[in-house]
C-alpha cells in the first residue's frame, strides 16, 4: 500500500540507485549533446566524403544493443589480453578492471598523478564510465542526424548576409546557427534525459557483482526488486517514483530551457 512509497524514500539503495543514474545521466547527455553539435557542423560542410562519415557516425545507433554492449563488454574486459588493456599497456599505463571496478573514476586518476581525494570527488565508478562511454557511442550517431536536419532548415540567406557584413565562422555559428538550432537542442537534451532514466537494457549486459552495485542504475533497481526479490508491491511503487522524478524533470527542463527556445 501506501507504506510502500515512505519506505522507497527510506531505503539505502534507492538513494544509492538515484546517484548512479544522476552519474550516467549527466556523464551521457552533456556530452553526447556537445560531441553530435560539433560533427554535425563539421559534416554539413562541403567535405569530400561527408555522407560516408555520416553513414560511419549512424552505424553505432541501429546497431542491436545487445550485441553492441557485448562487444564493449569483450573490449573492456579486466583480462590483460583484453584490446583496451593492450592499448593501455602500449602506452605505458597499468591495466585496470574496467567493468568489474567499484572504484570512481576520479579517485583512480587522482592516485595515478599522487592526489588524495576525498571521498565525495571520486565521481562515477570505472564500471559506470563504460557504460557511460558505450551510451555516448551509440547515441551521438542519433544526436548528428537530427542536428543535420535542423541546420537544413536554416535559411542561408542570413548566413550569406552575415558573411556580406564581414562577420567571422565563429560569429556566424555563435549568433545565427547555434541559435536557430535551439529547438532541435531542446528536443534531443529532453528524450536524451527522458531515454537516459529508462535505460535498462545495455546496463544489464554490463552489470557484474565485482562492481558492487556501482552500475545498478534506478530502473536496474526496480527490475530487481520485482523479478529477483519478487516485491511487487515495492517495485511497482519505485516505479511511481521514477515516473515521478522524470516528469519533475520534464516540467523543469520546459520551463528553464523551453523558455529560451527561438524558433526565428
Amino acid at each position: 500500500g501506501a507504506a510502500n512509497f515512505t519506505r522507497v524514500f527510506r531505503d539505502a539503495n534507492f538513494w544509492k540507485s538515484l546517484q548512479v543514474t544522476v552519474f550516467y545521466v549527466l556523464g551521457t547527455v552533456p556530452i553526447a549533446i556537445v560531441l553530435s553539435l560539433l560533427v554535425a557542423y563539421l559534416l554539413f560542410q562541403k567535405v569530400r566524403g561527408s555522407n560516408v562519415f555520416r553513414i560511419i557516425y549512424f552505424i553505432p545507433y541501429v546497431t542491436p544493443a545487445i550485441a553492441s554492449a557485448a562487444i564493449f563488454k569483450q573490449m573492456f574486459s579486466n583480462r590483460h589480453t583484453a584490446p583496451i588493456n593492450l592499448l593501455f599497456r602500449g602506452i605505458g599505463l597499468e591495466p585496470q578492471q574496467w567493468l568489474f571496478e567499484p572504484r570512481g573514476v576520479n579517485t583512480i586518476i587522482g592516485e595515478f598523478l599522487g592526489l588524495n581525494l576525498p571521498d565525495w570527488a571520486a565521481g562515477p565508478s570505472l564500471a559506470l564510465t563504460v557504460v557511460i562511454l558505450h551510451s555516448i557511442w551509440t547515441y551521438v550517431g542519433y544526436d548528428i542526424v537530427i542536428y543535420l536536419a535542423g541546420l537544413g532548415n536554416i535559411t542561408k540567406e542570413l548566413v550569406d548576409a552575415a558573411q556580406a557584413d564581414g562577420a567571422t565562422k565563429w560569429q556566424i555559428f555563435r549568433y545565427i546557427t547555434f541559435p536557430l538550432l535551439s529547438p532541435t537542442t531542446y528536443f534531443l537534451s529532453l528524450i536524451s534525459i527522458i531515454g537516459t532514466f529508462k535505460a535498462f537494457n545495455t546496463i544489464w549486459i554490463f552489470r557484474d557483482s565485482l562492481a558492487l552495485g556501482t552500475t545498478d542504475t534506478f530502473s536496474v533497481t526496480i527490475f530487481i526488486e520485482f523479478f529477483e526479490k519478487l516485491r511487487y508491491g515495492y517495485a511497482s511503487a519505485m516505479a511511481f517514483v521514477l515516473f515521478a522524478i522524470i516528469l519533475a524533470l520534464t516540467f523543469i527542463n520546459n520551463k528553464v530551457q523551453g523558455s529560451k527556445v527561438f524558433y526565428g
